[in-house]
């Protein structure tokens, strides 16, 4: 087989959760690029249809939006069989979604994301870490039938390493949001989650591995920020939308046949220091 032909996911049914912003764009465009054929899971199928309709003119292939509410596990078993149903099989799961959790009750005098435990670390808990757990059993459930697949988490180097305080110099009240035990607690159980997972599933063929991003250039990135964040990579930069690209496709397809129970960062070299 051609080298190439490795990284083709031409008739393969691939699931992606929030795949329209954010790193989870371009996951999207690398799964298409290869020839997958895309199930999109959104909260709004409306508004993602534009964008389905743009894939499949620009890429000319197959292309579906799914209903997707994180918080809703009936939604998450109805997103499972829609997909299987209409594709028969599904050879990726890729989970990139994350939701923020709110709180419902009012916040402490002069609290911060550290000292302001609330509900809102117990949603974080069931709508991000265990509702993300399930899905990527209901994508194993299929994938042991098959005795093939690839399941790929978005984790966050930040889920393995600590905070470096001094990426906030300047910026006071991003520092704050930094030391949010709800992210934390999500991308770290999420890493020894995925080394777990790989033992039990890598028996049926079964792949599970996450990808760990750094921070992200975009229009949103406080300028100070992206200075004092570059300045703790080997590249010297935040990342792009383009960077994960590569890697998606490599854990997704058959390239990365022998890759499982992997955290890997995508992150300039930040872990790397």
């Amino acid at each position: 087989m051609d080298t190439f032909d490795l990284f083709s996911m031409k008739g393969k049914n691939v699931l992606i959760t929030g795949g329209r912003q954010m790193y989870g764009l371009g996951a999207t465009l690398a799964l298409a690029d290869a020839g997958a054929n895309l199930y999109l899971a959104s909260h709004s199928i409306e508004s993602a249809q534009a964008f389905v309709d743009q894939l499949k003119e620009e890429k000319g292939i197959k292309v579906q939006a799914v209903a997707f509410d994180q918080g809703d596990i009936g939604s998450i078993e109805q997103m499972f069989k829609t997909v299987i149903e209409d594709g028969g099989s599904l050879d990726a799961f890729i989970h990139c979604s994350r939701i923020i959790p709110r709180s419902s009750m009012p916040p402490r005098p002069n609290g911060t994301a550290w000292d302001n435990a609330d509900d809102a670390l117990e949603t974080n808990v069931h709508t991000n870490s265990a509702a993300s757990i399930y899905m990527m059993q209901l994508a194993g459930e299929q994938m042991i039938k098959q005795r093939s697949g690839s399941i790929v988490a978005f984790g966050s180097m930040m889920g393995l390493i600590g905070v470096e305080k001094h990426n906030y110099d300047g910026n006071p009240n991003m520092a704050g949001g930094a030391y949010a035990h709800s992210y934390s607690v999500d991308k770290s159980g999420l890493a020894a989650w995925v080394r777990h997972a790989a033992s039990y599933y890598g028996q049926y063929g079964v792949r599970v591995n996450a990808v760990c991003p750094g921070g992200l250039q975009s229009d949103r990135t406080n300028p100070v920020f992206a200075q004092q964040y570059s300045k703790h990579t080997q590249l010297g930069r935040l990342a792009n939308q383009d960077d994960v690209r590569g890697l998606i496709l490599l854990l997704a397809s058959d390239a990365g046949a022998y890759l499982t129970g992997l955290n890997i960062p995508i992150d300039g070299g930040y872990t790397a220091i």
